[in-house]
């Protein structure tokens, strides 16, 4: 984990040259986008006659970004997003013909911070590019179940966070078109990789009225790739806004 934090802390140190002397706060939403080539996708859970699915489908992540200008050329970001992963749970016991689906979202806090390098094209677009690590909080372990009445069988999945408190890498790419007086708009890509896997699920089939039951346990990563959306509402250079202040 520290030579992550020691990237980071080398990007924003590095002594290049846009966005200088400038705080500015926007808005962003993130939508989880569920794929075959980048983050958690799909994972199976069998064991003996049970077998289950846990399977990505479409997320969420939303909040708010402070952005500092520290040169020209690189600024900081931070600030405070709301996630949720959401999940399809597929169930099946091929030798008794009983299947279930279900889902399950799993909800998180974020503390980002990221260090952006900007690359200018022509007078209002930029290419970004950033890397960071955020600091993520898991309110509450996770749980569902599905019953077959008639047959007293249960199908249910568990999922219990490995640490209330947990880290990851942040990677992200996109353009950017700044206007002088309307703001700043963003579009681009973010890949959130946990340091560690973020959560271990239970699925499990109970039969016979519940008296006996198959689990299969293993951990989920919860990495994602997300599209970015951003707003940024515009601010003046802060020495400017001092000059203001005095007259």
């Amino acid at each position: 984990m520290k030579k992550y934090f020691a990237i980071i802390f080398i990007l924003v140190l590095m002594p290049v040259f846009s966005q200088q002397g400038i705080t500015t706060f926007g808005l962003q939403y993130k939508p989880i986008i569920p794929n075959r080539l980048v983050g958690f996708y799909e994972q199976p859970f069998n064991k003996d006659q049970l077998q289950s699915t846990v399977k990505q489908k479409w997320g969420h992540c939303l909040g708010g970004v402070i952005r500092i200008g520290l040169t020209d050329m690189i600024s900081l970001e931070t600030g405070i997003n709301f996630t949720r992963r959401n999940f399809n749970l597929f169930f099946s016991v091929p030798d008794s013909g009983y299947s279930a689906k279900n889902d399950v979202a799993v909800v998180s806090y974020e503390i980002p911070l990221s260090g952006l390098i900007y690359i200018r094209i022509s007078d209002e677009w930029y290419v970004n590019t950033s890397l960071g690590a955020a600091m993520t909080f898991f309110p509450s372990d996770v749980r569902t179940y599905t019953e077959i009445e008639a047959q007293g069988e249960l199908f249910q999945q568990e999922g219990a966070y490995r640490s209330k408190v947990q880290g990851a890498v942040l990677a992200n790419f996109g353009f950017e078109y700044r206007t002088k007086s309307k703001g700043y708009w963003y579009l681009g890509a973010s890949y959130h990789l946990p340091f560690t896997p973020i959560m271990t699920f239970a699925m499990s089939y109970e039969y016979n009225n519940h008296n006996d039951n198959v689990v299969a346990i293993d951990n989920i990563s919860g990495s994602y790739l997300t599209a970015d959306i951003r707003y940024f509402f515009n601010e003046k250079k802060v020495s400017e806004q001092k000059k203001k202040e005095k007259k």
